[in-house]
């Protein structure tokens, strides 16, 4: 036995489905009967007979329904039965596989040889179309791929139009039914807007059919209309057939029932035989263009609808993606179906997880909020929500706002919602920082008003202190605890100019000054007071570092309070403070050139946690001090339009640095 394989013709797909589907019907039966070609149809994967033509039933000497009760195993008389029977089940699907010789037991108990080739569809993997012919008969075999197979064929590719009904198709259609019906030419017409009937296709480039039918023609109606050369008929495709040389003209209505939606026609020529058969293949045809028609229709309008479809797509891809919201579309039982990128940055998911969730698992806050906002979709209500904190994945809050919008179908029905997330973290953190600055600026009017009326009775203190201390004799011993309570006085009053200077707004002289003369000045003040704690100070400055626009006196006082802190830090092991002066290097958040002052000293430096609080009012590390010496000095820095930043390194010593705004340079000329 040899087997040979070749690519099928176009998927066996609608041919097998046809052949199942025929066995009861009385006309399609005539038609298998009367196909010289001898075959069964075999289900897969057990290999059950389902059916058999006549030729079949003389070939094998059983009936038709012994053969319909009877396995392909039972019929194979192989040596090797279950190998041969594996390799015939397992036939590729759009694979014609041909076996050579194959022993087939008869009825009767004889072994007798027959070719078989076998058929397997693409899509319907259920069915095999085995052929079947004599081994001595060769001319047989030749028949199989010409006469027996050619209808199958036709009608395969005729069906296989249904997969793909464009307008192409109905062109190629006429051409396949020409071959199926063994026609001279095929026409096919359909229904026009004005009555009657426009030619659609044809296998004829010239005038052989009519451009319309009117329709009141004689070949119109919804059942067969036939004309042989001699009948008497006005219809025009006879008329044009008489012509052109044809004998027969058989036209088959297309559509359904009483209506009459199209044509097929085809023309005949002396010599051909028509019969039944002829017919059969002709309604045949009608049928599967009837389907190809509408789903031409179909076709067309899923195609415009298709576009609009992607067209909407991209539209609402975009919109979802750039609006500044995240956005959830979910189902009436609460099931994420679309995210938008925003929504799952905001609660820490990724678009694939987020996707089919449900809105209770995404939606995480105290009180709940996913029940209130379900009762208002169902409801067909807007909801709205005040902030919201929500839960992320990592655990982390998050404060949103949260709208819902219900979505109705063409029945007004609410068939999901969409929820929109706006991240209101910023919003909050203003409010938070409002409130903030709020409360101090009313603490500082009561500092203000405080420190106001303490100053008076305080003078008042003082100067009886002094009286009393200036009545008493040097000796006295009361002279001590007196001088004691004088410079406590006097402390607090200096704490009360401080308090009154930060609450104060400032005023500032501007006018370009030279930072590193200032400096040299400042440090020639202090020098002298250093030396004596064992500590340097030196000024560093380049030759082109531009003049400040600086209030030169308030400018050393925040200078003067960085150096007696620097000592203070430095005491009592000494050390050393250096003093840079230079113009800034350019840098994208400050506009135009600026002056840099470096004050820095080698003392023990500061932990992470004092550097967060070093600029808080009355925050102080020394027993003595206020806590107001940097918080005066950052605000007068900032009244500069100027920046002061801190950075220090524990065992290694600190470095403040100050940004002031230069003096537009004039050009000389």
């Amino acid at each position: 036995m040899a087997a040979r394989s070749h690519e099928n013709r176009p998927t066996a797909a609608s041919l097998l489905s046809f052949l199942s589907s025929a066995r009861d019907s009385d006309k399609y039966r005539l038609l298998f009967d009367n196909i010289n070609q001898a075959f069964i149809i075999v289900t897969l994967p057990k290999g059950k007979i389902v059916d058999a033509n006549l030729n079949a039933v003389k070939f094998l000497g059983y009936t038709r329904a012994e053969l319909c009760n009877s396995r392909l195993s039972t019929i194979v008389a192989h040596f090797n039965l279950d190998e041969m029977i594996t390799t015939i089940l397992v036939t590729p699907p759009g694979v014609r596989m041909t076996y050579e010789s194959v022993p087939i037991r008869m009825r009767s108990g004889e072994v007798k040889g027959f070719h078989l080739q076998c058929l397997r569809s693409n899509d319907n993997a259920q069915l095999l179309l085995i052929l079947i012919s004599d081994v001595k008969d060769h001319s047989s075999t030749k028949r199989i791929k010409q006469d027996a197979v050619s209808p199958f064929t036709s009608l395969e590719l005729l069906t296989g139009l249904l997969q793909n009904p464009s307008n192409d198709a109905i062109k190629m259609s006429t051409n396949i039914c020409k071959s199926f019906l063994d026609a001279e030419e095929v026409a096919i017409y359909s229904a026009g807007v004005e009555p009657g009937f426009r030619l659609l296709a044809t296998t004829n480039s010239s005038d052989d059919f009519p451009e319309s039918i009117s329709a009141t023609d004689d070949s119109v109606g919804t059942t067969l209309f036939t004309w042989k050369n001699g009948s008497m008929t006005q219809s025009i495709l006879a008329r044009v057939a008489r012509k052109k040389g044809y004998e027969v003209v058989l036209v088959q209505p297309l559509g359904y029932e009483a209506s009459c939606t199209g044509m097929l026609v085809a023309v005949f020529r002396m010599g051909k035989q028509i019969d039944e058969s002829t017919e059969i293949r002709l309604s045949i045809a009608a049928r599967v263009l009837n389907s190809l028609l509408e789903l031409g229709g179909h076709w067309q309008s899923a195609i415009v609808h298709s576009s609009e479809i992607e067209t909407l797509e991209q539209h609402w891809h975009t919109l979802m993606e750039t609006t500044g919201d995240g956005i959830f579309s979910v189902s009436t039982k609460g099931e994420i179906s679309r995210a938008n990128s925003l929504a799952g940055t905001l609660l820490g998911y990724q678009l694939d997880e987020i996707e089919h969730m449900h809105l209770s698992d995404v939606l995480v806050a105290s009180p709940p909020v996913v029940g209130t906002i379900q009762k208002s979709l169902e409801q067909r209500e807007t909801y709205s929500s005040h902030s919201v904190t929500l839960i992320r994945r990592d655990g982390q809050e998050i404060h949103v706002l949260l709208r819902a919008v219900p979505i109705c179908d063409k029945d007004g029905h609410v068939a999901g919602g969409l929820i929109a997330i706006s991240d209101n973290s910023k919003h909050k953190a203003m409010e938070a920082k409002t409130q903030h600055l709020e409360q101090r600026a009313l603490l500082g009017d009561l500092s203000a008003i405080f420190a106001h009326e303490i100053r008076n009775p305080l003078n008042g203190i003082t100067t009886g202190i002094q009286y009393l201390q200036m009545q008493l004799k040097s000796e006295d011993p009361l002279q001590e605890p007196v001088e004691s309570i004088l410079e406590e006085a006097n402390r607090i009053n200096r704490l009360l100019q401080d308090i009154l200077l930060i609450v104060k707004p400032t005023e500032l002289k501007i006018e370009p000054a030279s930072m590193q003369k200032s400096m040299v000045a400042l440090a020639n003040r202090w020098r002298e007071r250093l030396q004596r704690r064992d500590i340097s100070i030196e000024v560093e400055s380049v030759s082109n570092a531009p003049l400040a626009l600086a209030d030169n006196i308030q400018i050393e006082q925040v200078v003067t309070n960085l150096i007696s802190n620097a000592m203070h830090a430095m005491e009592p092991d000494g050390g050393a403070i250096t003093i840079t002066v230079q113009p800034s290097k350019p840098q994208s958040e400050l506009r135009g050139a600026h002056v840099v002052i470096n004050i820095g000293d080698t003392g023990p430096g500061m932990t992470p946690e004092v550097l967060d609080r070093i600029f808080d009012p009355f925050f102080t590390t020394r027993q003595e001090g206020t806590g107001l010496g940097l918080a005066i000095s950052q605000r007068i820095i900032t009244a500069h339009r100027g920046t002061i930043k801190v950075q220090s390194w524990p065992t290694v010593g600190t470095v403040f640095t100050i940004v002031l705004p230069a003096a537009i340079q004039e050009e000389q000329t």
